[in-house]
């Protein structure tokens, strides 16, 4: 053998090696239900998430990160399918999670199953009672008895009625409204806390058994009911707390006509919502410390994100998702990945139906086939890089298609299937709460042209 050929045959097994390396990487995706951006790595410093921070502090932050759909089960549907909700035909929280559209697909755990890897979910994943068994090794609910509990019986079914300190809600007109519950110090009998505690073991378990894993673990809070321990609530000072600004804009839910909720009902749920998130953020706590103890950071992709965004009292005093409007469409979302940059935000417009090739291509499997999005890797190596992408959400009403938005870096257009509702225009960094639409200024007809083309695209299924 020449030198020349002892090199090749170097360089040859080195890529092998590394090959071999990446296709070993272990999946940990997290979930928080209803999660917006009200996070101090987005911005809001009064919200107490030191583990959020611990996570952000290893990962690249997508500030402009986008939902396929801003409601619980066709979001998880498309990104876990890695098809867009015109493709799924999943528009509701009611249907099977493998819908007729999706007979024949391979959702993103299933595909990780077939390559080899150990696959276990703990928790809200799929929809509450809307599993998809074959994606799994383990398949768990995250109740302490092993259950299916829909979030509004939770109270009930988990035995907490006589543990209610405090109960209250929403006043006034809302939109999807807000119920809260203060509890006495009972957070062994709630369902986050046993989810972070089986998601830890079958982490540790998926070390041991010979296979890369994926693990994924769906944490229920902040999703209604707001119900945590007083302790949470009171990190939080009613009197301290930010109002909610609803802007001089119609609500986009409930009655316009009725008054939106008081001052101080509104201060009352925003102290419940942000005490869920730092419950949850608790949580996050106990499997961030396995992946300490274990030393799995060098190996082990980490995703952390919420399915869709939400209102807190803005917009006309709504409270809730699945309007076509950045808090309900954009989505916080976190990647750790090994060797990848870390501690910075990325402002490129990415979509949740980028997950699945994106994983697939960190872990070195086989680019996914029939999938919508396309690889974060880019962006992972250089959050600055150039992208050049906009991000599409829809959004049914009765199972019939409502609006849709198309998100780029500079502006968001929203659409609707009434024809009597004028389209929408918005400079998402002149004006981030959409508050002036611009779609009739002659000075944006040219932009505005670009994007209802961009849609017509786009999301032509969609209307049909």
């Amino acid at each position: 053998m020449t030198n020349q050929q002892a090199i090749l045959a170097v360089m040859l097994l080195a890529g092998t090696v590394v090959a071999a390396q990446a296709a070993k990487l272990n999946v940990l995706f997290i979930i928080a239900d209803d999660l917006n951006r009200s996070l101090p790595c987005y911005g809001q410093p009064i919200v107490k998430t030191p583990n959020l921070d611990r996570l952000a502090a290893r990962a690249v932050r997508f500030d402009r990160a986008y939902c396929q759909y801003p409601v619980c089960s066709p979001s998880r549907v498309s990104f876990l399918s890695g098809r867009r909700p015109e493709q799924t035909r999943m528009y509701g929280n009611e249907d099977a999670s493998r819908t007729p559209s999706l007979k024949d697909a391979v959702f993103m755990p299933e595909y990780f199953r077939q390559q080899g890897y150990f696959t276990a979910r703990v928790g809200k994943v799929f929809h509450i009672g809307r599993d998809v068994p074959e994606c799994w090794d383990v398949t768990e609910e995250g109740t302490p008895d092993g259950k299916v509990i829909y979030q509004p019986q939770e109270p009930e079914k988990l035995g907490l009625t006589d543990s209610i300190v405090k109960e209250d809600r929403l006043d006034g007109d809302t939109g999807e409204g807000g119920h809260w519950y203060k509890l006495k110090p009972v957070e062994e009998k709630l369902i986050d806390p046993n989810t972070a505690r089986r998601v830890s073991e079958l982490i540790e378990q998926g070390t041991k058994g010979g296979k890369p894993f994926f693990v994924a673990c769906g944490f229920r809070r902040p999703h209604l009911p707001w119900m945590v321990p007083n302790d949470f609530f009171e990190l939080y000072a009613p009197e301290k707390l930010p109002l909610p600004v609803m802007g001089n804009v119609p609500r986009p839910g409930g009655d316009p006509k009725k008054p939106a909720a008081s001052d101080a009902s509104r201060r009352a749920a925003l102290r419940g919502y942000l005490a869920c998130i730092s419950f949850m953020d608790r949580q996050l706590g106990r499997v961030l410390d396995t992946m300490d103890r274990l030393k799995l950071w060098d190996n082990t992709i980490v995703v952390m994100l919420g399915d869709n965004g939400y209102h807190l009292g803005t917009r006309g005093g709504y409270w809730g998702k699945g309007t076509p409007y950045e808090e309900s469409c954009g989505v916080p979302l976190l990647i750790a990945a090994p060797g990848k940059a870390q501690a910075t935000g990325c402002q490129r417009v990415v979509e949740y139906v980028d997950f699945y090739p994106t994983l697939a291509d960190l872990c070195g499997l086989p680019a996914p086939r029939d999938v919508a999005g396309r690889s974060l890797s880019p962006l992972l190596a250089d959050p600055s890089a150039p992208w050049d992408h906009a991000a599409f959400t829809v959004n049914a009403r009765n199972n019939q298609p409502s609006n849709l938005a198309v998100s780029t870096e500079r502006f968001r257009y929203i659409e609707y299937a009434d024809a009597k509702k004028p389209v929408e225009l918005y400079d998402i960094q002149a004006d981030p709460r959409e508050w002036t639409n611009l779609a009739a200024k002659p000075e944006h007809a040219e932009t505005l042209a670009k994007l209802k083309q961009l849609a017509a695209e786009h999301c032509q299924r969609f209307w049909k």
